[in-house]
Parts: C-alpha cells; sequence; structure tokens
C-alpha cells in the first residue's frame, strides 16, 4: 500500500489536483484505489517568508498499489509536476502550483537526500493524515506504533477548522462530477423564479453555492420555462446580469475558492459583453445555432455549453418525433453539432455538450437519454447535464418542483457514476454531500 499526498496553492487549485490525478492515473503499473476528500489549511510558511506566499493550500491522498520502488516512482510523480508548471524552488516552502509527497509505503522506513519515508513530520500535520486517514485509517505510523485513525483523532472535528493551520475537510472532490449552481436572476425561472433578483440575495446564494461544493456558477437572466413571460431582448438581459458579474469578480467575495463563472445566454450581444468582463463560459440554450453566437464563441477563448432544443422557452407541444429511438436522434445532433463547430474555428475540447432535458423531449424520452447518457462519451467532449427539479421527474413524483431535491440527487449520483462530467443543480449542498458518502464506499 502506498499513499501519495498532492496539493496546491496556486492558481486553479482544482484544476492542477485533476490533471494530477490524471497523470498518475496513467503511470504504468500503479492503480489508484481510492481518493480522499479534500482539505483546505492555511500554508506552512517558513519564517520571514513574504506575504504573497501566504495562499492556503488544497490537499488530498491518494491510496495506490504499484510494484514500483520508492525511487522509481519519485521519477514519475517529478516529472509530473514539472508538466503541470511546478518550477525549482529558490526557497523551501514556496507556493506550489503542484505539490506530490510520497506519504507512507507499507510500513517501510527509508530516508536518503531524496525520500523520506513515511513522510517528514506526517503525524503533525492533519493537511496531510487526515486525508490518508480516509483512504488508510488502519495504516500503522512504523515509528510511533500508531493507527492513522488513532492519530487524528487528537485534533477533534474534521469540519471545524481548530486543527493546526485551520487545517478543514471541503464539500469539493476531483474524482467525480463537478457541480454547477444555478444563479436565476428572474422573476419568472419554473424552480427558484424572483429569490434572487436584489443583488445582495444574489451573492449570499453564490457564496452558499460554493461554499457546498459548486465549481461554477451558471448565472440565468431569462426563464426558458414552458409559458415564460415575454423574451428578453439583449439590453434587459444585461440589465440584470451586469451588476451580479461585476461583483462576482471580487475575490473577496469567495473565502474557500474562486469559481468558474458561466452565462446562460442565447443572445449573442450579451455572450460578447459577459465576455468581456470576464466569464468563463458561455451556456446557449438554442445550441449556438445562430451565426454571430458562433462567431462570438470563435474569437474568444472561453467554453461553450451547447445545448440541443426544439423551441426556446420550451413547448411541450413539440418534441423528439415518439417513432424515434431519442438516443439514436441525439447522437446523431451531437456528432453533426462538434462538426459544425469545428468549420466555424471553436475546437471540441472548448464544447460542453447538454443532451436538453426537458427541451423538446416528452418525460419518457428524457430518462431513456438518462439511461443511456455514457453512450455520448464516445463523442469526444465534455457533457453536461441540466436535470435538477425538471418536469420529467413527474414519472417518479407527484410532489411540487421546489421539492425534488432527493430525487435530483438520486440522479446525480447516478449521472456521476456514468462519467458526466458536469452536473447543473440547484440544491449543491444535498448533491456535494450525496457524491462524498457514494466515493467514500467506492
Amino acid at each position: 500500500m502506498v499513499i501519495l499526498g498532492l496539493g496546491s496553492n496556486l492558481g486553479d487549485r482544482l484544476a492542477h489536483l485533476r490533471q494530477a490525478l490524471l497523470a498518475i492515473k496513467r503511470i504504468s503499473n500503479i492503480t489508484v484505489e481510492q481518493v480522499s476528500p479534500l482539505y483546505i489549511s492555511d500554508a506552512l510558511l517558513p519564517e520571514n517568508a513574504p506575504s504573497s506566499w501566504d495562499q492556503p493550500y488544497i490537499n488530498l491522498a491518494l491510496r495506490c498499489h504499484t510494484p514500483l520502488s520508492p525511487l522509481e516512482l519519485l521519477t514519475h510523480i517529478k516529472s509530473i509536476e514539472h508538466s503541470i508548471g511546478r518550477k525549482p524552488e529558490k526557497r523551501h516552502w514556496g507556493p506550489r502550483v503542484i505539490d506530490i509527497d510520497i506519504l507512507a509505503w507499507d510500513s517501510m522506513i527509508y530516508h536518503d537526500d531524496r525520500l523520506t519515508l513515511p513522510h517528514r513530520d506526517l503525524s503533525m500535520r492533519p493537511f496531510a493524515l487526515w486525508p490518508l486517514a480516509d483512504v488508510a485509517p488502519e495504516w500503522i505510523h512504523p515509528t510511533y506504533q500508531q493507527s492513522a485513525a488513532e492519530i487524528v483523532a487528537l485534533w477533534g472535528s474534521r469540519f471545524t477548522g481548530e486543527a493546526p493551520l485551520h487545517t478543514r475537510q471541503i464539500p469539493h472532490r476531483i474524482d467525480t462530477s463537478q457541480l454547477v449552481g444555478v444563479l436565476n436572476v428572474t422573476p419568472d425561472s419554473f424552480s427558484d423564479g424572483g429569490n434572487y433578483l436584489d443583488i445582495e440575495k444574489a451573492l449570499e446564494h453564490a457564496q452558499c453555492l460554493v461554499a457546498s461544493g459548486a465549481e461554477i456558477i451558471d448565472v440565468g437572466a431569462e426563464s426558458t420555462r414552458p409559458n415564460a413571460h415575454h423574451p428578453l431582448n439583449h439590453q434587459e438581459e444585461w440589465q440584470r446580469l451586469e451588476p451580479i458579474l461585476s461583483a462576482l469578480k471580487d475575490p473577496s467575495l469567495f473565502a474557500l475558492l474562486q469559481p468558474k463563472i458561466s452565462v446562460d445566454t442565447r443572445h449573442a450581444e450579451t455572450a460578447k459583453k459577459a465576455i468581456a468582463a470576464g466569464v468563463n463560459w458561455i451556456n446557449d440554450v438554442t445550441g449556438l445555432t445562430h451565426p454571430n453566437m458562433c462567431q462570438c464563441i470563435a474569437e474568444s477563448s472561453v467554453d461553450c455549453v451547447v445545448m440541443h432544443h426544439i423551441t426556446v422557452p420550451v413547448d411541450p407541444k413539440q418534441t423528439i418525433p415518439l417513432h424515434q429511438d431519442p438516443v439514436d436522434f441525439l447522437y446523431q445532433w451531437g456528432k453533426n453539432k462538434i462538426a459544425e463547430l469545428e468549420q466555424a474555428g471553436i475546437a471540441s475540447n472548448r464544447v460542453v455538450l447538454d443532451v436538453g432535458i426537458g427541451f423538446g423531449k416528452t418525460a419518457y424520452q428524457s430518462l431513456v437519454l438518462l439511461k443511456h447518457i455514457r453512450h455520448f462519451k464516445s463523442l469526444g467532449t465534455r457533457l453536461l447535464i441540466g436535470h435538477s427539479r425538471k418536469s420529467f421527474m413527474q414519472l417518479f413524483t407527484a410532489r411540487p418542483i421546489g421539492e425534488r431535491d432527493i430525487e435530483t440527487m438520486a440522479i446525480t449520483l447516478y449521472l456521476a457514476d456514468q462519467g458526466v462530467d458536469y452536473l447543473r443543480v440547484h440544491n449543491v449542498d444535498m448533491c456535494a454531500r450525496g457524491l462524498k458518502v457514494v466515493k467514500a464506499l467506492a
């Protein structure tokens, strides 16, 4: 049993950690058996360190098996760190894009000028030992003859931040679907219309989404539900969006991590302004069908969510023909759409496909698409599913829209297991908690 510790405190920390995990999985003769939850902590700093070094770390542990020797594995690790962007340190304990350590190797005690096993001061570092205890609670420290579970018990709760360096577990994970939190600044969205028109309430909700486990916030100003109010023009839409997008750029707003910002719009004029304002994604429910939107995305560097639809707003009477297989129908749409966007100058690695649950599908067609969602992975792009609280859940429940979070979470767990990259949900807290438990049981 080999335990690796991964940490990052520079840039997009979760992206760096995901990149490291994927690179480790690609090493021949190594198997990653379990991934720990994430922990955030203050940086461990030397005396007189520059203030710019005081950036919080996010850490995790991997339980692995390998026939490689410790020094052979260390060589792979150093190569991975270099590939992700770690630079040689001029001074010890400086900020790091990525840091990968071998924390423990069964009961081995080893020391030379390159490697010390177990990792030095491991028993005094909750940011390293807590993740280790999550994946290997039975591991016995060969020097102290105590299990990891026994040692970490001295620090109390994992969640309060009262341990050394204010170490605490956070709800995000790097080994499952990323959660996209919904922020509707609309008066008439089907689930939460009117709740966040006030800027302070919208910002408070955004903070709550990130603290609960969202990595992306999808901000929308126009409802696409059936019988929505009159469609917004781009001036009205931007009037709603501009204040919240400006406020979301404040780095002090999010104590845990800076989320990516997505704007849900079908107007190219709005998309251009949002891109200029620094958003990361444009989420177009009309699937980039308008040439101006295609040109806008092609001339930018942002990612785009491309959703299948038949009508916007939704018209329940217009659906995929009932005699056609919805999986084949949507797969061909996705294949054609990717090719079309490539020709327009939008590379497939910038595209996130959304099969459009509830948009131009009967409840049964939506269910069939979800059941066969893994099939769409072969298209080679990332996938996003927006299933939260939607009308197809009437197949399972008579509860009103706002009371469908249990059904939403059940589908979330299924879709995560199918390898869907992003899940757009209203109740981020419930879904993140469910995903954490499922991964612990894996």
